[in-house]
């Protein structure tokens, strides 16, 4: 039986709060009457006066945001907490947590509300703007605080242009400029041609199947709008269509040189991708050719073939609707099917009717293109055909047979009868001689359904199936456990590769793994083999290939080994088409991929591991035979591959949430009055429409969406952050509540890879230093520490600075990651108005001393008042992860022999949540192995599944976060003689120690949320006095609890 202890919700710093508990008999069945209505209004304090005027302030407010308010005048126990069916079992009967205020602090919180609705705040605020801002003999209505409708839709429009103006100003160029720069690059591509290096790169360009389709490319992009051009990887289509367009502009007149727009799905394809068309080109990059991704970007004003990555050109699309100056945009590896390429073409679909003029090329690399073909009204296709040297396809039969490869230690968890057939009672060692014994029983004709697969057949059965393949290869996979990666033969491939007995040449060799814990599982086995690592020869050199590498990192894996050298590369999925490695002769694909999956109902994503589609395995063999006759080894059976795999993976758009394309959606002129299901029909393949109702919820439950799809000024500026919206709040608010450098270091901690590294055999140690920095049971908090202690560090110097990474089990890497994109979260603040005006990332980087980021100097001292106030902060990250919210139920008090109370076993608190029930904290949580909570609330930004439903990080809250900042209103009820506070559905509630201190909250939450709306309507208007008064009375309230 599981509840919450009485002290459970105690709290350290009581200055001023003491419990209050009034001696109240609970009221019987007769108070439900109207006279006892009025009896019990009178005993708490209140009149029919104080009950009238309440009814009709909660109906005006109704009026005014469309939400039905429960009154605050609700005095009888007729009118219980709601119950609700869709809320755990386990959670209904959960005590009530009590709001603790004393009389002194009801007093003040009194005074501060009965001023604020004698002055109107909203009167105050027009003239501390401007006289200009309001108009005379205008009338007020001092209870109802109401703004007029039509100056808030001024002001509202007015913080909107100037921010789309903001943004729409870094598009804009001279056209006097562009056509001179034109005329330079015309004058340097005709010099070009007699340059030794640039008809050397030439040459080689010629050689690829890509050229000679240049003629074809070109004549159809004359004749039509829009071109989908398939081809298999390594044919040339991305580094040379956008050259044959950019090259054919050059030889004409200035007016019309070409501005060519390459997406790419990843930064590092992005990045190596133009680093190579620069290089053919012969020149620098940032000239003619450049690059943008997050957070960088190399590019000038003569620049006029950019790649970049496919969110960059949609947050361009949000200031530049028409992208002014462009001629071409390329969608490239659209087979991809992400989530912001499919929506690109949305875009692009319903650009193309206003820019005639403007051409879209589509480009994948599978044989896919009537699909994109179709959706862009029958345009024209054309096929690259692919290498010329053949690629021999392998099957998990074959890798075994080459290998001879057995006595797997990947096995199947089924007994000897389900492996080697029905009746089978002999062990392992017997195995052959029976299914030979008993093959007489078998008829050629016999056959085993194509549907079943190879996993759940039994020896005799793969017999069948497999009827030339050898007995013992069909003994090695029916004990092995197909559904695994098996490590064990991995190896032995390799080994098998580089020891080069057999018909095929030398060459790289290209691994697939699904992930950074198997790249670096194989990376640490192949290091314990005197064949691959340098101890006991250097025969080979092996590199671990994902997209967190750096440039020099990847430069490596790109350049050639000396002869007699085996290259090995461990890749993810990143190596199928964003990079490509010439030298490539062999491929080993396991076969499995990471896919994140989404239940829409649960709100919870997965990142499971998967079978790749047939289409996905025809991509990694194609990675072999760049330069020779290449092989291919596929870890999983032939059967499989033509009967089990998908023939394409399913859109990442049926896969993911949509809160952030919701909001980008919105943000949009192209669609802003149309309703999201509409805009989302329209996509090549929409997601189910429950996903789409799950994203606006919860777009409606954080306040960025209206119930009619409107985005709310929260929601604008939500959609304006290239981040989840949850990210965005905190930022937003870390900046109301002045505490904007820690907001915005948490904020891009989130928004990146944790900086923690746990190495496989030092795990517990790694988990030790992280719970070091451990502070207000939170993971958050606690991030925010290890990075300040990595900045004070870097101020004694590099070395001090990687010392310090070593010791506390930190990526150096990543750090300085979260320090670049907290300086370009300043800029996206700047630009909406939240920060200083006029800051840029590069400026501030420059600009800042050794060892600091230089966010904090840059945005000065009033935007950082309470930057080092650890419950604020909290509270802030109440404020944006809500309703993302854990009750934590802890066992009934126990005692020890002594009559002493006992703390329980981290192992006895149960977690649990609103739509999923029990969860788990996480094991690297800081919050794992912690017995007891201050507050028994946690709030935190995701859930994921895989052996069971794990929350990653989290952090404590407490009471007045929650009341304050949570939900989209409070409830006020009277329930068993005491008055509940409860939060939206009433899944969360509390116990008010009477009615005065109810309505002084219910109060204080709805003056806050109007103060929050006209800051975040006119974010570059500062407070006035009262409502600074507001401010610090929250900030006190959640200090001292």
């Amino acid at each position: 039986m599981y509840g919450h202890p009485k002290h459970v919700c105690s709290f350290s710093y009581m200055f001023f709060f003491v419990s209050v508990f009034l001696s109240r008999p609970a009221q019987n069945e007769q108070s439900t009457s109207q006279g006892g209505d009025r009896d019990a209004g009178q005993d708490w304090g209140t009149t029919n006066t104080d009950l009238d005027r309440n009814r009709d302030k909660d109906r005006r407010r109704e009026e005014k945001s469309g939400h039905k308010a429960l009154p605050l005048s609700l005095t009888t126990s007729s009118r219980n907490v709601k119950s609700c069916n869709d809320i755990p079992l386990e959670s209904r009967n959960l005590p009530l947590q009590r709001i603790l205020m004393t009389k002194e602090k009801q007093e003040e919180l009194k005074e501060l509300l009965q001023d604020l609705q004698t002055h109107s705040p909203k009167y105050t605020l027009m003239w501390f703007l401007s006289d200009s801002d309001s108009s005379e003999g205008e009338e007020y209505d001092g209870e109802g605080l109401f703004w007029p409708e039509d100056k808030a839709d001024v002001f509202e429009n007015d913080s909107y242009i100037s921010v789309r103006k903001k943004m729409v100003s870094k598009h804009n160029h001279n056209l006097t400029n562009i056509l001179s720069e034109n005329s330079k690059l015309c004058q340097q591509f005709q010099r070009k041609q007699s340059s030794r290096h640039y008809m050397s790169m030439l040459v080689q360009r010629k050689n690829l199947p890509a050229w000679q389709e240049r003629e074809n490319i070109l004549d159809l992009l004359d004749q039509s709008q829009v071109l989908v051009v398939s081809g298999m990887t390594g044919c040339g289509k991305t580094t040379q269509i956008p050259q044959f367009i950019l090259d054919a502009s050059l030889r004409g007149p200035a007016g019309q040189v070409a501005n060519i727009v390459c997406t790419q799905p990843r930064r590092i394809s992005a990045i190596s991708v133009a680093q190579r068309v620069a290089q053919e080109r012969a020149e620098s990059l940032g000239n003619s050719v450049g690059y943008q991704i997050r957070l960088e970007s190399v590019k000038t004003s003569a620049t006029r073939l950019l790649y970049c990555t496919t969110g960059v050109l949609l947050r361009r699309l949000e200031g530049d609707a028409d992208l002014k100056g462009v001629t071409h945009v390329i969608v490239d590896e659209v087979h991809e099917r992400t989530e912001e390429s499919d929506f690109l073409l949305l875009v692009l679909k319903d650009l193309i009717v206003q820019r005639p003029d403007m051409k879209i090329i589509l480009m994948s690399a599978t044989l896919n293109a009537e699909l994109f073909s179709e959706y862009f009204s029958n345009c024209p296709t054309i096929h690259i055909p692919g290498q010329t040297f053949p690629v021999e396809q392998f099957f998990l039969e074959d890798a075994i047979a080459e290998t001879r490869y057995g006595n797997s230690p990947y096995k199947r968890k089924h007994n000897s009868s389900r492996i080697y057939g029905p009746g089978y009672k002999g062990g392992p060692r017997n195995a052959m001689d029976y299914v030979f014994d008993d093959s007489e029983s078998f008829d050629k004709t016999d056959f085993v359904k194509d549907s079943i697969p190879d996993q759940d057949l039994c020896l005799q059965e793969l017999f069948i199936r497999y009827s030339d393949v050898s007995a013992p290869v069909l003994k090695t996979i029916a004990a092995m456990d197909l559904d695994k990666i098996n490590m064990d033969l991995v190896e032995r491939l390799l080994e098998w590769i580089v020891e080069g007995n057999h018909k095929y040449p030398p060459g790289a060799v290209l691994v697939f793994m699904p992930g950074m814990a198997e790249i670096r599982m194989l990376y640490e086995r192949l290091q314990a083999n005197t064949m691959f690592n340098h101890k006991g020869s250097s025969r080979c050199v092996v590199y671990p290939l994902h997209s967190s590498l750096s440039n020099e990192e990847q430069k490596a894996i790109f350049s050639r080994p000396p002869d007699g050298v085996t290259k090995i590369i461990i890749s993810t999925n990143i190596a199928e088409t964003s990079v490509t490695i010439d030298d490539v002769v062999y491929v080993i694909d396991s076969g499995k991929m990471k896919e994140k999956t989404y239940d829409a109902a649960k709100c919870m994503e997965s990142l499971e591991d998967s079978w790749v589609s047939r289409a996905n395995a025809m991509q990694r063999k194609g990675r072999a035979g760049r330069v020779a006759s290449g092989v291919c080894f596929h870890l999983f059976t032939s059967h499989c591959f033509k009967h089990q795999l998908a023939e394409q993976q399913l859109p990442e758009i049926q896969r993911v949430p949509l809160e952030q394309l919701c909001l980008r959606i919105k943000i949009l002129d192209l669609f802003a009055e149309k309703t999201l299901e509409s805009v989302f029909s329209q996509i090549i393949e929409p997601p189910d429409l429950e996903s789409l109702e799950a994203a606006s919820q919860q777009l409606q439950d954080l306040g960025a969406l209206t119930a009619d799809e409107k985005l709310t000024p929260l929601g604008y500026h939500l959609a304006n952050l290239p981040v989840d919206v949850r990210i965005g709040k905190l930022m937003l608010f870390g900046s109301m509540f002045r505490c904007l450098d820690p907001a915005l270091t948490i904020a891009a901690s989130l928004a990146s890879k944790s900086p923690f590294v746990s190495p496989w055999n030092k795990r517990e140690e790694a988990n030790m230093k992280r719970r070091a920095f451990a502070v207000g049971n939170s993971d958050h908090l606690t991030l925010l520490q290890a990075y300040k202690g990595w900045c004070s560090a870097a101020k004694k110097g590099t070395r001090a600075s990687y010392a310090y990474c070593r010791e506390n089990f930190l990526s150096s890497r990543v750090l300085e990651e979260i320090a670049s994109l907290k300086r370009q979260f300043a800029e996206l603040l700047s630009d909406i108005g939240f920060c200083r005006e006029g800051l840029r990332a590069r400026a501030i980087e420059r600009a800042s001393t050794h060892g600091a980021d230089g966010v904090l100097k840059a945005t000065g001292p009033e935007a950082n008042l309470n930057s080092e106030n650890i419950s604020l902060m909290s509270a802030m990250l109440c404020a944006a992860l809500y309703p993302n919210v854990i009750q934590v139920q802890t066992p009934e008090e126990y005692y020890s022999d002594g009559e002493l109370k006992k703390l329980p076993k981290a192992s006895e608190l149960r977690f649990l949540t609103k739509s999923d029930g029990y969860v788990h904290v996480h094991p690297s949580s800081v919050n794992h192995h912690t017995r007891l909570y201050e507050s028994p609330f946690l709030v935190y930004l995701e859930k994921v599944k895989t052996r069971r439903v794990f929350i990653r990080d989290c952090s404590m809250t407490s009471v007045f976060p929650l009341l304050l900042f949570g939900g989209s209103q409070i409830n006020v009820e009277l329930h068993n003689g005491e008055f509940v506070l409860s939060l939206d559905d009433g899944w969360i509630k509390f116990a008010a120690p009477s009615y005065q201190v109810a309505a002084l909250v219910k109060e204080l939450r709805w003056e806050l949320d109007e103060l929050l709306e006209d800051k975040i309507r006119n974010p570059n208007i500062d407070l006035c006095p009262r409502e600074s008064r507001i401010i610090q009375m929250i900030v006190h309230l959640i200090t001292t609890q």
